[in-house]
């Protein structure tokens, strides 16, 4: 009997033994399944994400808002476009015959329906035959006048720049006879072309330092 008790006892200590192995295994799982737990918490920079989104979003509005901007300000008319070869129509004053530097007047005035802009110096070029290789274009310098303000055109209305010609007897030996006078609008390619009289001779200088013959530059408005 006392060896089946003390059989007893050794079985009960070593189940007590096995018992407590078993817990002390189990707790690194339940620690693991907190850590698992805890991960959302970990996540919750998540939010910031959203965040960025709405940044985004609020950037995409800006873009809109810049945009509609822009709208509000060429609907309201504010912009007014430069004046162009579409909307202009050029003149020149008489030009008579003459052996003196003479000055003529060319007029650009708006042909258009709406207000246009001119500013600075309209391109001047003198066209006829070609004379000692010289080409038979003269583009005409710019003169010493300071270029005025952005002058604003209303539908009929003109800006003027002075147009000074060398001239010279026709039947002179340094007269060059220009059959057109070709001009451009500041800031545009189109050439508008003018007659220009075949009785007026004119001194050709191309490269001079200080030419007879130069375009001044726009003032105005007039009517």
């Amino acid at each position: 009997m006392r060896r089946i008790g003390m059989a007893a006892a050794v079985g009960a200590v070593g189940l007590m033994t096995l018992s407590g192995c078993t817990t002390v295994e189990t707790a690194p799982p339940d620690t693991r399944s907190t850590s698992t737990v805890q991960q959302p918490v970990q996540n919750e920079p998540s939010d910031t994400t959203s965040g960025e989104s709405s940044d985004s979003n609020g950037s995409s509005s800006g873009g809109t808002a810049a945009g509609g901007a822009a709208n509000d300000g060429s609907s309201g008319g504010a912009t007014v476009a430069a004046c162009s070869a579409a909307n202009i129509t050029p003149t020149l004053g008489d030009i008579s015959p003459s052996d003196v530097q003479i000055t003529v007047p060319l007029r650009y005035t708006n042909s258009g329906s709406v207000p246009c802009n001119v500013t600075g110096f309209p391109g001047a070029t003198l066209r006829g035959p070609d004379v000692d290789g010289l080409g038979p274009e003269y583009d005409l310098a710019r003169g010493e006048t300071v270029p005025s303000t952005t002058i604003t055109l209303e539908p009929g209305v003109a800006a003027v720049a002075d147009l000074t010609l060398g001239t010279v007897n026709k039947n002179d030996e340094r007269a060059w006879i220009p059959t057109a006078f070709l001009t451009t609008a500041p800031g545009d390619t189109t050439v508008m072309t003018l007659s220009f009289p075949a009785t007026v001779g004119v001194q050709r200088q191309d490269g001079a330092t200080h030419p007879a013959s130069y375009i001044g530059a726009f003032s105005g408005p007039v009517d």
